[in-house]
Order: structure tokens, then C-alpha cells, then sequence
């Protein structure tokens, strides 16, 4: 094989595919990046067992041929390059990287000790990826860090398409955060869902930003799920669908009140009492008429007002939230200013843009406020 691609694109193509692999693991071969070479490119590969990706240059291709390199090792290598042309040369034992001022010769992996990538499932449909991107960061953060048995699907972001709508939704049982976007189906193609992990959301939506991604999604959950641009191709195994707590789409959506107010003010506002919390103690919120306080008692006391109208069929309400769920949730609401929908101190409360409705974000309040607040 022998190669020669202009070095920006190589550097990043190879840092974004090294970033999928295990740092120690278990195989060997599985840090190793594929490197595939025909026609007038090349297709850079990484596969962790679970979830592969590919990254499409264009290249000058002087002999086609594949070989395996140490992922973390070539990334580094192309990322200390200047912008110029590095070519690439390998055999079955040594390969060569080298610009027209520096020359690195490494050891290739065996080729035939890697193993058979797993094949690109046909598209379901399509949405803009970056609407995509952005839907994945405005969820992110309800996504459980850590979730074993019935709570493993927990870690991952449910993709639901339904109509022309895709539905990105995540919780960590303390919180549900829901975004949806435009959806094209491919033919005739029905509904379909796929839990898919986190982590590999997160990871790879920024290369989608700015390009259409073609989304394959199982009808039944199961499987295997694809995102493919043309140039960056990523394919996944899912978690079991049924290890996603479903029941959550039946949670009631009725309220008894909204309170109004700007995002920021309240978000500067807890940021101000929370200076008297060690740890993630709980803030206590009261709405009544057109003002809100925020207090908390810790080491010291603290407490800010601001204005917030409230209607509905209450005439005054306080509950208690995690302040770091609050403030993570007003981020990911793009509008100024914020509803925010209430029935009792203990049930679920709802942030929401009153001129967006395609994001929500549902938070638990703290049950026992008192006994938190002393623990």
C-alpha cells in the first residue's frame, strides 16, 4: 500500500477514529486502525467489538492495500505534522509515514488478526446532522453515567422516529430530557426506535454537524443501528430496547401552574445560594404571584429574589430541586425566557421555551427536602 493525503485531513480522520478505542484493551487488535486503500481514497477504521467507525479521504492512491497500525500512535504521529502531504507506505511487517521533512517507521499489526467489520445497515431515513448534534447536547446530560441490570438502559439516548419526527429523549430516573427534529423517511419505511449507548452519541455527532446523516434504525429496537454522512460512517450495537423505561411517554403532561420567568435570572440566582452549599445539597424554590425566591441552607443561609408571574389553579407553591439538574436544564433551553409547570411539591415539574415545543425537560423534586438538607 502506498498513499498520500494532505495532512489536515488525515490528523483529524485519525484522531476522531482513535478516540472510539479503549486505552488497555483486551485485544490487542482492537487498538489497531485499519487503514484501506483503492480507487482514488482511502478508509480509515476503528472497531472497539461494539461500535465501528470509518472515516472516507480522498487520496492519491500509488498502490491499494490495507494495513493495521497502532491507532493512538498514528494519530499522534499525523496530528505533529505540519500542514503538507504525508505519504503513507506499508508491507506486511513495517509501514512508513513521512512529509518531506520528517520519517516515521512503525511496526504493522497482523491484518489478518483484525477483525471482520460488522456491515453498514440499509438507511431508514434521514435528518440534518446538525440539528442532530444539537439535539444530542441539549439531552446528554439526563443520561445516566453508570446504569447495570434493569437501569443499563438508562445509558443511552432513545432514537424514536415516528411520522416525520425523530425523538431523542434520556433520563437518569431523576430527570427526562426530550428534544425532537425533522425526520425523512426512506420509502416505505415505518416507525422505528433504537437505544443507543451514550457515550457513542456524544462522541461522534460533531462530525455529523453540517452534512445530512442517513440514520438506520432497527423497527424492532434490536440490532444494530448505522449513521452514515458519505464520508463518516458509524455503526453501533444497541441496548435492549426493553431495558429503557418506556412508561415514561405516559407520564402526564396536565399542570395545576406555570411559572414564568427569565432563564438567567433565575440561573444567576442559585448560582448566588448555592455558595453556601457543601456539596450537592438541595435549593428550595417559591413562586407566588409575580416573584420567586430561591433559598439555601447549608453552612450559612442565603436567598435572591426575582420576577416570575405564576397562574393556574394554585395560589402559591415551594419545592425543593437539585440545583445542578435546575441549571443543567435551563442551559439546554435556547429561549430567554422559561415556563416552568407545576402541580405539587412532590411530582414532577416541567422546564420548557413557551415558543419552542420541541424540547422538554422534566425534573424530580426532592421528596424530603429537610432530611436531605441534613445529610
Amino acid at each position: 500500500m502506498q498513499i498520500t493525503v494532505p495532512q489536515p485531513e488525515l490528523a483529524e480522520a485519525a484522531k476522531w477514529a482513535a478516540r472510539q478505542l479503549p486505552t488497555t484493551p483486551l485485544n490487542p487488535v482492537f487498538a489497531g486502525l485499519l487503514l484501506t486503500a483503492d480507487g482514488d481514497g482511502v478508509t480509515l477504521s476503528a472497531f472497539d467489538g461494539e461500535t465501528s467507525v470509518h472515516a472516507q479521504l480522498d487520496a492519491d492512491v500509488a498502490a491499494p492495500g490495507s494495513a493495521v497500525l497502532s491507532a493512538r500512535l498514528f494519530a499522534d504521529i499525523t496530528g505533529s505534522l505540519g500542514k503538507t502531504d504525508v505519504t503513507i507506505t506499508a508491507d506486511d511487517t513495517d509501514a512508513q509515514v513521512e512529509t518531506r521533512s520528517a520519517r516515521f517507521d512503525l511496526t504493522v499489526l497482523p491484518l489478518a488478526d483484525y477483525p471482520t467489520l460488522p456491515p453498514a445497515p440499509a438507511a431508514t431515513g434521514s435528518v440534518d446532522g446538525s440539528e442532530l448534534a444539537a439535539a444530542v447536547a441539549r439531552v446528554k446530560m439526563a443520561v445516566a453515567k453508570v446504569g447495570e441490570g434493569s437501569f443499563a438502559g438508562m445509558t443511552g439516548i432513545r432514537l424514536k422516529a415516528v411520522g416525520d419526527q425523530l425523538e431523542l429523549t434520556a433520563t437518569d430516573r431523576y430527570r427526562i430530557a426530550r428534544h425532537t427534529i425533522p425526520w425523512q423517511a426512506t420509502g416505505n419505511s415505518g416507525d422505528a426506535m433504537a437505544v443507543v449507548p451514550g457515550h457513542v452519541m456524544s462522541a461522534n455527532v460533531k462530525a455529523f454537524a453540517g452534512h445530512t446523516v442517513h440514520l438506520a434504525l432497527p423497527a424492532a429496537g434490536s440490532g444494530t443501528a448505522g449513521f452514515d454522512t458519505g464520508h463518516r460512517l458509524v455503526t453501533t450495537m444497541l441496548i435492549e430496547p426493553n431495558l429503557f423505561p418506556h412508561k415514561l411517554d405516559r407520564l402526564p403532561r396536565t399542570s395545576q401552574a406555570t411559572a414564568s420567568f427569565d432563564a438567567e435570572e433565575l440561573a444567576q440566582a442559585i448560582k448566588q445560594v448555592t455558595t453556601v452549599n457543601d456539596g450537592d445539597k438541595p435549593i428550595w424554590i417559591t413562586f407566588d404571584g409575580q416573584h420567586a425566591s430561591v433559598r439555601a441552607r447549608d453552612t450559612g443561609s442565603a436567598q435572591a429574589r426575582f420576577d416570575a408571574g405564576f397562574e393556574g389553579d394554585l395560589a402559591d407553591i415551594e419545592a425543593a430541586f437539585n440545583s445542578r439538574w435546575l441549571l443543567d436544564g435551563l442551559d439546554a433551553v435556547t429561549g430567554r425566557r422559561v415556563n416552568f409547570d407545576l402541580n405539587t411539591p412532590q411530582t414532577p415539574a416541567v422546564l420548557h421555551d413557551p415558543d419552542d415545543d420541541t424540547y422538554s425537560y422534566l425534573v424530580i423534586p426532592i421528596r424530603d427536602p429537610r432530611k436531605a438538607a441534613a445529610a
